[in-house]
């Protein structure tokens, strides 16, 4: 019987898990310091970039589980799921 051979992944290196950096980190970080829900418009304009990319940004860190949107009328709210 042959054994299976295993190779350490080039980016994280085997160890399953990879630096959170760029501006992923950075929305993360202005989401964490908001103390009430709010909108990717409005957060936007905190960071300095174009709504779109903010709730680009946004969706990405709720597929990460990493962010929470909540739906109220035309808006949708976001909070942190890592505030500590």
């Amino acid at each position: 019987m042959k054994s299976q051979i295993t190779v350490a992944c080039g980016y994280c290196h085997g160890t399953g898990k990879i630096p959170f950096t760029g501006i992923y980190a950075k929305t993360l970080r202005l989401l964490n310091s908001q103390t009430e829900a709010i909108n990717g418009a409005a957060l936007a304009k905190l960071a300095g970039c174009a709504p779109t990319s903010m709730c680009n940004r946004l969706v990405a860190l709720e597929r990460l589980g990493l962010a929470t949107s909540a739906r109220f009328g035309r808006e949708r709210l976001w909070t942190s799921n890592s505030k500590k």
